[in-house]
């Protein structure tokens, strides 16, 4: 392809060279950069792709795309563009090099702080009812047809992104419910995603570390509902949903909402709830749809439920295909995962890893505990530390007993994160210890666990390493809870 047909919808100005030179590939990342393709310097985290132009044109770079003056000497045979940003750049390239594979698919953006994995595969599962190929893109894994990726981002940088639509169109895939995080929006990834549809799930403070306070987290969400084309479907019973739906109302985008709590277009009304499943009727603008009995338990999962089941409905999928493909839903992977054992332990494992998400959780747990309820969990390094206290505040206010333990230190020291969370309830007389080794963690929870009592482990939930200083080991918390307690020798 000609490097002038990827700058497409772009302002760009060629300081040295041929726009009608032809590039292999896109890259940028200068140690994936081969013969003949287009390098674009954009600025990470840590560094900055200008930094390693020289590498990139020793790879065999033919082009590079720039958003700041550079000093290498521009009499080498790399022809040189401009932009304002090259991120942007990034994102219309990787759109116009695998031919904007969006354009005639249907995009679900999910975002929000919690509940966008589990309403993505909600969606995928009423898609593929209504005999429509969908594909999710997520934090658990990127599913194209029947092939699987891992996932190192929940939403890819927009390269990795257009190359996976490309795959899915190639596979005949018609749909993608995809998660869509605020570092992507932030980070234009998403920028030249045809999105159809966007869902608004809640918003509660995560990601300080990297935004400077919650109103900026908001805008940055914001964003996916300026870019969708035929529907909005907005929580109203957040507080932010009622801001995001009343900042929306001159967009051309028609908003649509759903709740509990207040009046919306779509509610749960008449609802039942067990240890097992949530029961409850869904009325759209007054008029009843009909019953749906969801097997998954909590009130969040009502709330995602009505989310997938709106948007979906106001895609033009049948309500029958709906409620089928929900009554048949087998739940997420790390959501509310139950971990089969042989002693009859009862163990749940959860991706919780904001305080709203945890006080969640651990309510859900306590609806149909027997007995006690032990909360083992931790905090991630390198990200927000303010919400360190609030959240083991929140796991020794609700649960009979809290383990503090590591979660994913990385390059933070394991006790400083151990002693911020502690922070929040030493001059208490909460029932809680601190084992900071994980397993060692979860372990101690089997050991006191007692007849009727119920294991929550959170933070982790599907994922199965754990990151310490820069290396990355194996560790699934529901492989680890199985392994302790089929070993063991004391029943409960």
């Amino acid at each position: 392809m000609k490097l002038q047909e990827t700058l497409k919808g772009l302002e760009y100005k060629c300081i040295h060279g041929d726009i009608e030179t032809e590039i292999n590939n896109i890259a940028y990342d200068s140690r994936k950069v081969n013969q003949g393709d287009v390098f674009v310097c954009i600025s990470g985290y840590k560094t900055d792709g200008h930094q390693y132009i020289e590498s990139a044109l020793n790879n065999g770079a033919g082009a590079l795309i720039v958003d700041k003056e550079i000093s290498q000497d521009i009499s080498s045979a790399a022809t040189i563009i401009k932009v304002s940003d090259s991120r942007m750049a990034l994102s219309k390239m990787s759109a116009n090099y695998f031919l904007n594979p969006t354009e005639d698919m249907n995009i679900f953006g999910v975002t929000g702080t919690n509940g966008k994995t589990t309403i993505t595969y909600m969606i995928k599962q009423i898609l593929e009812a209504s005999g429509i190929n969908c594909g999710i893109i997520g934090t658990i894994s990127y599913k194209i047809g029947t092939a699987e990726y891992s996932s190192s981002n929940t939403t890819p940088e927009s390269y990795e992104l257009h190359r996976m639509f490309k795959e899915m169109k190639e596979s005949h895939i018609e749909a993608c419910a995809m998660e869509t995080s605020s570092h992507a929006l932030s980070l234009s990834r998403v920028d030249d995603v045809n999105f159809n549809y966007g869902i608004f799930t809640n918003l509660t403070p995560d990601h300080l570390d990297f935004y400077n306070d919650l109103d900026s987290y908001f805008e940055a969400k914001k964003k996916l509902f300026y870019l969708t084309k035929k529907a909005n479907m907005i929580n109203i019973d957040d507080t932010y949903g009622k801001r995001l739906a009343a900042s929306l109302k001159g967009i051309e985008t028609p908003v649509f909402t759903y709740g509990i709590e207040n009046e919306s277009d779509f509610k749960a009304e008449m609802i039942e709830a067990t240890q097992r499943w949530n029961k409850f009727d869904i009325v759209y603008k007054g008029n009843v749809l009909g019953s749906i009995k969801v097997p998954i338990p909590g009130l969040f999962s009502i709330y995602n439920a009505l989310a997938a089941a709106g948007i979906c409905f106001i895609a033009g999928i049948d309500f029958e295909n709906i409620k089928r493909a929900l009554e048949n839903m087998t739940g997420v992977p790390g959501r509310f995962e139950v971990v089969p054992n042989n002693k009859d332990i009862l163990v749940i494992v959860d991706y919780a890893h904001t305080p709203d998400a945890l006080e969640k959780v651990i309510k859900t747990a306590n609806e149909f505990k027997k007995g006690r309820l032990i909360c083992v969990f931790g905090c991630g390094g390198d990200r927000d530390r303010t919400k360190r206290p609030r959240m083991a505040q929140i796991s020794c206010r609700l649960a009979d007993h809290t383990i503090i333990t590591s979660d994913n230190p990385r390059s933070e020291d394991l006790m400083q994160i151990i002693d911020d969370m502690e922070s929040g309830i030493k001059n208490t007389d909460a029932s809680y210890e601190i084992i900071a080794d994980r397993y060692e963690a979860i372990k101690r929870a089997v050991e006191i666990c007692q007849k009727n009592d119920m294991i929550l482990i959170a933070g982790k939930g599907h994922e199965t390493y754990q990151i310490i200083g820069n290396k990355t080991f194996h560790f699934d918390d529901r492989e680890v809870a199985k392994e302790i307690i089929n070993s063991c020798n004391q029943g409960v």
